[in-house]
């Protein structure tokens, strides 16, 4: 690249209007998420041991205190037969849910971000 194109480049920089006070927040709120989810990554599972940590444990909210949420058959008979083996009849499905629930969304949360962002339509 010729030595001129660096400044050409600020030049326009400089002259771009700033952003909007709406889309400073929206940036900093962005920001802030990525933070978040950086910090709280999970690696992928390659043992029983990390499975039975991360999935097989006490619910952090009560199943009452949810929303209802219809499953498939086929997932709820799965679900089922894995809570009561595997979790020895001592976790619910709701806890189940909860917990792969949030996994999903610490692996895929900036991906959804990006499309709720693309996607999503100030009411002002």
């Amino acid at each position: 690249m010729p030595p001129t194109a660096a400044p050409a480049e600020k030049a326009e920089t400089a002259s771009m209007p700033t952003d909007s006070p709406a889309e400073k927040k929206k940036t900093a709120r962005n920001e802030n998420r990525r933070k978040a989810v950086a910090a709280s990554v999970i690696p992928p599972i390659e043992n029983e041991e990390d499975y039975l940590e991360m999935f097989i444990k006490g619910a952090e909210t009560a199943a009452r205190s949810g929303k209802m949420a219809y499953v498939r058959r086929e997932y709820h008979d799965r679900i089922m037969r894995i809570t009561r083996v595997i979790g020895k009849d001592k976790l619910t499905l709701s806890g189940y849910l909860d917990h792969v629930l949030t996994q999903h969304f610490l692996q895929c949360g900036d991906v959804i971000k990006k499309l709720y962002d693309k996607n999503y339509e100030d009411v002002f």
